[in-house]
């Protein structure tokens, strides 16, 4: 809620004495002792809230008088005014009343009180200064894909301090965790599970390569605190409301509707085997018979012997995450793109049958992170997409910059090429997809109908379709020769993050942020099957050629086969 102004004034609590109520159901462990990033997990969760509302992110319970806590959040995940809710560690659902919310001058934090009669534990937070170059961290939160339907998992992730920097509305400290959008204002946590910072912002590292993140020091957030007084929400104003989303206006056909019948099991394909990828997170995967490669969050590539669930070779490829790859036509190429802005081109046979790994051409026009490649069906060029809003085309024997392809008003997601080479399609956050001639650059058709941003795209064997998954929930079909929709498909409650299609055309297999991967029947958009199992977002999918297989990664850190019987 909105306009509403009160001067209440409450006293400085003390800040240990109900923070260290969570390690109830931990071991005992001396002060000095790590952690295990499952115990910090566990602490994390207990503390992290979920903010909701114009902008949203996530934020830390801090502090509590009477029956108002206090959420330490990033400003910018609630400086748009409006209605927000604080979703709790157990779900429960806390009304904000805006009004409330205190801004901390000259950094990117603010405090949001809400009232209930439950009750949470508190943060520890402690001395920032105890962390140095080289210290292990955790950044926490709930990140999203932008779905409406907000499915959101909570996640937490390890990484080291890089450095600190001069301030930039207040953040100083730079660290290498995997983050994404929706883990703003999340807790920054030491090896035994205290708050030292508050998460905020991505941005590029000392080498312009890297992208890192950056997080503002519980230190200076104190600072403020011990001279200032916050408000205690009112009585009369805590009663919890809610409020519907907005309806989304589209202009793709209505939705099939899933088929409820089958959603809880399916008999095609089985769990043949589980891997566990000690690199962390599964960002992208593709199949190579008799292999599956993986592009891992840790920067690191893993090849899997689909047969036995063994790891055939593993090697780091770049310094932050792998965000997508792609394998040439004939099987011999692999390109891996990052966060660090580059694509690396490997020998992909030398690389699997000897101890060698032959780096082909590392390509780095781009000026951030590439989040898609694909190879042109004759291997000859690779196009890729990227946060700098652009698709550049490569010479894949040389390494060279063919054309840069101008179009999008922000980050090219996904990139698929027709099986002829003619036409490249390209998916982006500005919510369309447009369709280009591969060979000169032109800009045929833009189309529009997802009500959010583009995740993926893939294009059937036969060069008639074009599929389009979306963090609006839904999968749309496109007639590729007509720039028509076709029809849509709904069943996913959270976005699609990855979309291929069988090679005898039949079949749409799709992955989901609401940790499904299903099945349609490409022709008719019936949902045929539903594979359930990753206990997280699940990032990417591929099937083999013969359709025998069908692979998955996620953020679970596992690699899932899929085998029919």
């Amino acid at each position: 809620m909105t306009g509403l102004t009160f001067t209440l004034v409450l006293s400085f609590p003390v800040w240990s004495q109900e923070a260290d109520h969570r390690f109830s159901d931990l071991p005992h462990l001396p002060q000095q002792l790590a952690l295990t990033p499952t115990d910090i997990n566990k602490i994390a969760s207990d503390i992290t809230v979920r903010i909701e509302g114009p902008k949203g992110g996530s934020g830390v319970i801090i502090e509590k008088q009477e029956n108002t806590y206090y959420i330490l959040t990033n400003w910018h995940v609630v400086s748009q005014v409006g209605d927000y809710e604080i979703v709790t560690p157990d779900g429960q659902r806390h009304s904000v009343y805006y009004s409330l919310i205190r801004q901390i001058p000259g950094l990117d934090l603010a405090v949001v009180p809400f009232k209930t009669r439950s009750r949470y534990p508190l943060a520890k937070l402690t001395n920032s200064d105890s962390v140095d170059e080289g210290s292990v961290v955790y950044v926490a939160g709930w990140p999203r894909s932008a779905s409406t339907l907000g499915h959101r998992l909570f996640l937490s992730t390890k990484g080291t301090v890089e450095y600190r920097q001069k301030p930039r509305q207040g953040y100083t400290l730079v660290y290498n965790n995997l983050v994404r959008s929706g883990m703003s204002g999340g807790p920054v946590l030491n090896e035994v599970g205290d708050v030292i910072g508050i998460n905020g912002i991505v941005q590029l590292g000392v080498n312009p390569d890297q992208i890192v993140s950056a997080g503002i020091e519980i230190n200076q957030f104190l600072a403020w605190r011990q001279a200032t007084t916050l408000p205690i929400v009112p009585e009369r104003l805590a009663a919890q409301s809610s409020s519907s989303p907005p309806q989304m206006t589209s202009n793709l056909p209505p939705a099939t509707p899933a088929n409820r019948s089958i959603v809880t099991g399916n008999q095609t394909y089985a769990l043949a085997t589980s891997l566990e990828e000690s690199s962390g997170e599964i960002l992208s995967i593709e199949i190579v018979p008799p292999y599956a490669i993986t592009g891992n969050s840790n920067g690191s590539i893993s090849v899997w012997n689909l047969a036995t669930g063994g790891l055939r070779k593993t090697w780091k490829g770049h310094d932050s995450s792998i965000n997508a790859i792609a394998v040439s036509p004939n099987g011999q190429i692999l390109a891996t793109a990052s966060d660090d802005g580059s694509i690396k081109l490997w020998d992909l046979t030398t690389a699997i049958n000897t101890d060698t790994l032959p780096l082909l051409h590392t390509l780095k026009e781009h000026s951030n992170a590439v989040l898609s490649v694909e190879f042109s069906p004759d291997g000859r060029k690779l196009a890729s997409g990227s946060w700098d809003n652009m698709i550049m085309i490569w010479d894949t024997q040389t390494g060279e910059l063919l054309n840069t392809l101008i179009g999008h008003s922000q980050m090219v997601s996904a990139i698929a090429i027709s099986p002829d080479g003619t036409i490249l399609a390209s998916g982006s956050k500005d919510n369309t997809i447009k369709i280009w001639n591969l060979e000169t650059g032109e800009l045929i058709h833009t189309l529009t109908g997802h009500t959010l941003p583009i995740l993926s795209l893939a294009i059937s064997p036969d060069g008639k379709v074009l599929a389009s998954g979306s963090a609006d929930s839904t999968i749309a079909l496109w007639d590729l020769q007509t720039a028509q929709p076709i029809r849509r498909m709904s069943g996913h409650t959270d976005g699609v993050w990855s979309v291929v299609i069988s090679a005898d055309n039949r079949t749409l297999v799709s992955g989901s942020w609401d940790r499904t991967v299903k099945l349609w029947d490409l022709q008719t958009g019936e949902l045929k099957g539903n594979l359930t199992g990753h206990s997280s977002y699940v990032n990417t999918v591929d099937i083999s050629p013969d359709g025998q297989t069908i692979v998955s990664g996620g953020w679970d850190g596992q690699v899932k086969i899929w085998q029919k019987p």
